[in-house]
């Protein structure tokens, strides 16, 4: 099926909504060499800030599972975006690393919330055929953002000051709120189907009824699985390639600019492919594909740099694996009960986030010598493991049998 011209103006707008959201994450990243010098970080201190978003998220998602579903999309979405750019403000008005610790962590709470709504609107807006197409272009925030904000917001961070990206994103946001609130419909037909809870076993029924949801729970293992063989890498490779590789910080901007603008090209085509070809088969096949720049990466030392920049490039584009892999997921839910269970499948990225982060940084150490980081190659066999859990995982809510069972209906 194919998107309307205002499915497609709704999904563009929340897809620079998650162009903020996703810059004001991923950012941090590139400016780790930069704010390890500042701050003077250990590696483990340096794991600790980026993990702190990802942990204050995961915890707020659980939290939200209890209302997020009692409330109509459009408002609950809002008050989640105005208090997430009063978080970025805080991080650009940072001084110490305790400052910055602390609105990283308050910026988390609301951050990984917005995820949530995000998917939650779209899996209300859109049936089951058009949802790979439409989380495909909501994807495109993430590409947008690693192709022109990363590369700009990290020449602001090592020309002018780290603070300037988060203060000017917080300042698109504020725009982007005020779109929000006149362009975004009202969404609240999941409202018809919501009782106040008499009791507490009700209070408690959004997070009893995926705990005995048995695909719910294989679904969301295995996502945990990919966003922690892929996340595990993240932190530490702008560091590595400074340190061990030679990059110039000025040159990591080639990095997310390449990587960006594949996947900007690749991501809706990566959501077509899975409503047309089946979303476990594109899947896989990415899946498979990721271990490749995933060893490449972790073993880079003593490559060239336009050969690192192929193979980063395509661990980008491979990052798209998400798209039909939350769109699986989606379709384990029903209207009544979407937002909470995104919302928990928000902390369980966030949470496997925070975790893969942290693990990171208690397995990296520091050569004292040449300060080179040492073991970021045992990341990479971490990653692979990780991975492949996580494909053999998504085979019990593998939509093949379903595909299966329409064309036969159709050719009959």
């Amino acid at each position: 099926m194919i998107l309307t011209k205002h499915e497609k103006l709704t999904l563009y707008l929340l897809a620079a909504v998650s162009f903020t959201n996703i810059l004001d994450f991923v950012v941090l990243m590139p400016l780790g060499h930069t704010l390890q010098e500042v701050f003077e970080m250990t590696p483990l201190e340096w794991s600790a800030v980026v993990s702190s978003y990802t942990l204050a998220a995961a915890i707020s998602g659980v939290v939200s599972i209890f209302m997020i579903d009692r409330f109509e999309r459009k408002k609950m979405f809002l008050t989640i975006y105005f208090f997430f750019t009063i978080g970025t403000i805080l991080c650009g008005l940072a001084t110490t690393y305790q400052f910055l610790l602390l609105a990283r962590t308050f910026t988390g709470v609301f951050g990984g919330l917005i995820n949530a709504a995000l998917f939650t609107i779209v899996g209300d807006m859109l049936p089951e055929e058009k949802r790979g197409s439409g989380i495909g272009i909501l994807m495109t925030g993430f590409a947008v953002s690693s192709t022109i904000g990363v590369p700009i917001g990290l020449y602001l961070g090592v020309k002018i000051d780290w603070h300037a990206p988060f203060i000017i994103i917080a300042i698109i946001a504020s725009v982007l709120w005020v779109l929000c609130y006149k362009q975004l419909p009202k969404i609240d037909a999941h409202l018809s189907n919501v009782k106040k809870p008499r009791c507490i076993k009700e209070f408690l029924h959004p997070l009893l009824s995926v705990l005995f949801n048995k695909k719910q729970v294989q679904g969301l293992t295995a996502l945990s699985l990919v966003f922690f063989g892929h996340f595990i890498l993240i932190p530490f490779l702008s560091p590595y390639l400074v340190n061990n590789i030679g990059f110039e910080d000025q040159q990591l901007t080639w990095i997310y600019f390449s990587g960006g603008l594949a996947t900007l090209y690749f991501s809706p085509k990566i959501g077509q492919w899975s409503d047309k070809y089946g979303k476990y088969l594109v899947f896989v096949i990415i899946s498979f594909i990721t271990l490749i720049p995933a060893l490449v990466l972790t073993h880079a030392e003593g490559m060239s740099i336009p050969t690192i920049l192929v193979f980063s490039t395509l661990m980008f584009i491979c990052g798209a694996r998400s798209i039909p892999a939350n769109a699986l997921l989606i379709n384990t839910t029903d209207p009544a009960k979407r937002g909470s269970f995104m919302s928990i499948r928000s902390s369980v990225q966030n949470l496997s986030q925070g975790l893969a982060s942290f693990a990171a940084g208690l397995i990296i150490t520091t050569n004292p010598i040449d300060s080179s980081l040492e073991h970021y190659n045992y990341l990479g066999y971490i990653s692979v493991i990780a991975t492949m859990f996580g494909v053999t995982l998504f085979s019990k809510i593998s939509d093949y049998k379903s595909r299966k069972a329409k064309r036969a209906t159709v050719l009959s």
